[in-house]
């Protein structure tokens, strides 16, 4: 048997492996030390059962793997969406986009729609979108009278947008395998996912419209209940802070300002500074009872120096904050230029005597005086908070006076004065401490520990997934069999629009027993070596792929978004009702891949205009 046939028949062997249900990533690994120790076994020399060189293959794919930088991206994208999962956001902005949009025809199923993309966006994380949507959207939007099918596969559609629209952690998986640009990928995947999610609306709205009785408009009673809530402050505080992060994420990326893990290292802080305001908002509303209350609703005891330096530390931000907003709003409207010589105004350690100031008045003033008592959170609930914050603002101090003093301790005078920044040691010390011990003391524990065990387990499945693959293709390539598939397709003589279709099919199919991340890391590198025959960009057919990879996941009768919504929906509502309600969107999916493949300038207009390409 020749060595190609011998690779057919690796390939053939997993794939019937992997119908049986057996783990993918220790499949891989099996089959390539399996067949890779007979493809590099040397019967002239004596050898050791272990002195084969596939084991050497294996450590330095696994180093590999570790070592590649576009991977560190994933983690923290996932850290990002699984923390603004567990922080209360989507229920909020579901409620919001469905008070601003009570008029439209649909317009809750709308409203799920954009939630679902932004939250999509955010997180990339198909089962959590639509099991939380399924848990959200879809009973209120049964209550409201909505066909259960077109309900359904509204859920289903809209959560698995995360795939395609950035920051897509599938694209980041693609860039790896196809040795890319995450940045190009990026700006080429944004139009054709707002194209996506824009024929999904207009789908949805024009169903309405003709048959209003799968959708029926907002009873009287319950318009008017909406119009009592200020729509402003609701979007203010609920859509605007996630579409903020994610909008500076991709802005970050797109423009050179960052690279995609320096962006997701941001958008994961952003979660986690989001997560904590929302959870300290609930906790000064009463909606949240924290750790430092007890059950007859008194706090526990705190030291008032240190609540008086934490408020006097909060108000003075508060000053800050408003005086860069108006120096901003001075600059952009009455054109009055900003001053360079300095990041914050005054002298370095000012920002400090402020604080100190300020709390000095918070302790002694606060029933004298009624505006520092008025300034001051009213909730006592978080005064233990504020508390906690002066505390960290003592350490951070200590950490500046340790930072001062060890330069002319370990002789290193000139180097200091050569950093002009340095001279603001104990400004960045108090205040960063000091938000910074607010914030950890403000988040949800639970959901935080939650959202790391989450990041780290499907990390783990990515990068072992990754290494597997990787072992699995050299033995592949070493054994011919890339080459005997190249000069196959090949040898068929097929036209590039014949190939394109024949590999979306393939992939198409492919969807049905696997998850993306396989399909990607496996059977996508058999198609890349064929794209320069072919004359096909890369970067096109990643997102041609991207498109197809969401019918994975509403195509029965392996459809896992229709199997998430149904371990969250009311017993009443059947598979087969989810099933028909994915179809139309399914139908939506393959018009966008055919406008897509017309006018390909929709995935390469943006990475031209921005990157010269």
């Amino acid at each position: 048997m020749s060595n190609p046939e011998v690779a057919v028949l690796m390939l053939g062997i997993f794939i019937l492996t992997i119908m049986l249900g057996f783990p993918i990533c220790f499949t891989l690994m099996a089959m390539g030390i399996f067949f890779g120790y007979y493809a590099y076994y040397e019967p002239e020399r004596m050898q050791t059962i272990f002195d084969n060189r596939v084991f050497d293959l294996l450590v330095n794919q696994t180093y590999s793997v570790m070592a590649n930088d576009v991977l560190v991206a994933v983690p923290l994208f996932l850290f990002m969406g699984y923390i603004v999962e567990r922080a209360n956001l989507v229920d909020r902005l579901f409620f919001t986009l469905q008070i601003a949009a009570r008029h439209m025809p649909g317009s809750m199923a709308i409203a799920a729609l954009i939630t679902c993309t932004l939250f999509a966006t955010a997180s990339g994380i198909i089962g959590a979108v639509v099991t939380l949507m399924g848990l959200l959207a879809f009973p209120a939007m049964l209550k409201a009278r909505y066909d259960t099918s077109f309900s359904s596969g509204v859920i289903c559609a809209g959560g698995c947008l995360g795939i395609l629209i950035p920051p897509s952690i599938m694209l980041i998986v693609y860039a790896a395998a196809a040795s890319m640009s995450v940045v190009r990928l990026y700006a080429g995947a944004i139009l054709p996912g707002l194209l996506l999610a824009g024929l999904y609306i207009l789908y949805v709205s024009g169903r309405a419209m003709l048959n209003p009785k799968i959708a029926p408009p907002p009873r009287q009673e319950d318009v008017e209940a909406m119009r009592t809530g200020n729509i402003i402050i609701m979007m203010m505080t609920s859509f605007f802070p996630l579409a903020f992060l994610i909008l500076s994420v991709l802005g970050a990326i797109l423009f050179g300002l960052a690279t995609p893990t320096e962006a997701a290292s941001m958008g994961a802080a952003g979660g986690i500074v989001l997560a904590a305001g929302y959870r300290i908002g609930e906790i000064r509303t009463g909606k949240t009872k924290p750790e430092w209350v007890n059950e007859d609703d008194s706090v526990q005891p705190y030291n008032p120096w240190h609540y008086a330096l934490g408020a006097g530390g909060v108000l003075t931000v508060i000053l800050y904050v408003a005086y860069f907003l108006i120096r901003f709003l001075a600059n952009w409207i009455a054109d009055v230029p900003l001053p360079t010589e300095r990041t914050l105004p005054f002298a370095p350690g000012v920002a400090v005597g402020i604080a100190l100031a300020v709390a000095a008045a918070v302790r002694y003033g606060d029933e004298r005086w009624p505006l520092i008592s008025h300034l001051q959170p009213r909730s006592t609930a978080l005064r233990p908070l504020y508390a906690c914050g002066g505390r960290g603002a003592l350490f951070g101090l200590a950490l500046g006076a340790v930072y001062l003093f060890m330069f002319p301790v370990l002789g290193l005078g000139e180097t200091f004065a050569e950093h002009e920044y340095s001279n603001w040691a104990f400004d960045v010390g108090f205040f960063t401490a000091l938000l910074g011990y607010m914030a950890w003391h403000g988040i949800d524990k639970g959901a935080l520990k939650e959202s790391v065990y989450l990041t780290v387990r499907t990390s783990a499945m990515v990068c072992w997934l990754f290494v597997g693959s990787w072992t699995f293709s050299s033995v592949f390539s070493y054994l011919g069999g890339h080459a005997l598939i190249e000069e196959f397709v090949i040898g068929m003589n097929l036209s590039p629009i014949t190939f394109l279709i024949l590999a979306q099919i393939i992939i198409f199919l492919l969807g049905w027993p696997l998850e993306w991340s396989e399909i990607i890391i496996i059977f996508v590198p058999i198609f890349l070596p064929l794209l320069p025959h072919f004359g096909i960009d890369p970067l096109f057919f990643g997102i041609l792929v991207a498109l197809n990879l969401q019918t994975s996941f509403l195509t029965p009768p392996m459809a896992m978004a229709a199997y998430y919504l149904k371990g969250v929906a009311p017993p009443q509502v059947q598979l087969i009702q989810i099933f028909k309600g994915c179809m139309p969107f399914l139908s939506m999916v393959f018009l966008a891949m055919i406008i897509l493949y017309v006018f390909p300038e929709i995935a390469l207009w943006l990475p031209k205009i921005v990157y010269g390409r």
